[in-house]
């Protein structure tokens, strides 16, 4: 039986390749979405798509290829087609991930900022931001609790990873404990650093009676920023190409610090995935590579000195990897807060290596 996706590529595609101009998935396959609808998708290509909606965004026809990737990724954990327990150390809803133990060994503790006494609205920060940027983190917390726009700090995953992985009902289960938090705490909003998080927690809580901002709509910015000498450019976060929210809330909040902003030939609706997309760089970092480096060109052609993200998995895929321009989370530039963050992927890399790295990744690995 053909999912819902696969029918609606095959009724609806009309094979124009336009999808695959900017796709280097698509590109590679040498084939429509149609035809390969048609004919049936194997895990492995379901795997290899970024699950970014670029496709979508530029189809003429209105079909949507990531989504009958997304369907094929479920079928294919429902039909143990993959050895999905393989990529266990990303499972957020376990307590033993690459995330968590990254924190523990590096003395990183929320425990302080999460006791929800009497707190309807929280910081909802984020795995990566929390994990990987903690001054940033604490700092940006420390901003909204003292304007008053919110009380405690939320340190928990949005359950995104799992929807990535096609782990449908883990998901779900992470979604009826996050749902069964906000109840017995009497939560009535929370404020978001990530777009991935603000649009999960949006489709999550759509049939409750929760608020989901970002940071950028409630938080007020230093004025002037450390440096605002340089050319600027934004990378756009796929989960925000749709709505664009972030996009141009970090747009007008960096124009209003008087920061030269040029556009990059793909940004906005159309903008490229960094490669953090539905986990692509644990299944084809081969690709992953090739788009930082499409990506680092487009950067230059621009004129840019400064690359500026708003999703810290797409500052860290960039980090260190662009010669000549630097790369920032659009809240450290806002808040004017040192960055801790650059080279935070190479340390997780050490982290795991050696002795004690073997040991770490048991403990992560262990069921």
């Amino acid at each position: 039986m053909k999912s819902d996706g696969i029918e609606h590529a095959i009724d609806n595609c009309m094979e124009c390749d336009i999808c695959a101009t900017d796709c280097l998935f698509l590109r590679e396959s040498g084939e429509s979405p149609a035809a390969m609808a048609r004919r049936g998708i194997t895990a492995s290509e379901a795997y290899s798509c970024s699950l970014c909606g670029l496709c979508a965004a530029v189809c003429q026809q209105g079909v949507n290829p990531m989504e009958m990737f997304a369907e094929r990724r479920r079928e294919a954990v429902s039909n143990n087609e993959i050895e999905i327990d393989d990529y266990r150390y990303m499972f957020p809803d376990r307590i033993n991930n690459v995330m968590s133990v990254y924190r523990q060994e590096s003395g990183i503790d929320y425990s302080e900022t999460d006791s929800f006494k009497d707190a309807d609205t929280c910081f909802f920060p984020g795995c990566t931001l929390m994990t990987y940027s903690p001054a940033l983190t604490i700092e940006t917390f420390k901003r909204l609790k003292s304007s008053g726009a919110c009380q405690e700090m939320w340190t928990e995953c949005c359950g995104k990873p799992l929807n990535q992985l096609g782990l449908q009902q883990r998901l779900e289960n992470m979604h009826n404990n996050l749902k069964q938090f906000v109840k017995e705490h009497n939560i009535k909003r929370l404020i978001t650093a990530c777009p991935g998080c603000y649009y999960e927690l949006r489709d999550i809580f759509k049939a409750d009676e929760l608020k989901i901002q970002t940071v950028y709509e409630v938080l007020a910015a230093d004025n002037p920023t450390h440096n605002t000498t340089g050319r600027y450019t934004i990378h756009d976060s796929c989960p925000d190409r749709s709505e664009g929210v972030f996009g141009r809330q970090v747009r007008r909040a960096l124009e209003q610090q008087n920061c030269a902003i040029v556009e990059m030939t793909h940004s906005r609706r159309n903008t490229i995935c960094c490669g953090s997309g539905g986990q692509q760089s644990h299944f084809r970092p081969d690709l992953v590579d090739e788009v930082v480096q499409m990506r680092h060109e487009e950067v230059k052609r621009a004129g840019a000195d400064t690359l500026v993200g708003y999703c810290m998995s797409c500052v860290l895929k960039y980090d260190g990897k662009m010669p000549g321009v630097s790369v920032v989370h659009a809240l450290s530039l806002l808040l004017d807060v040192e960055v801790d963050y650059k080279g935070a992927k190479d340390r997780a890399g050490k982290m795991l290596s050696g002795t004690h790295g073997e040991q770490l990744w048991e403990k992560i690995m262990a069921e």
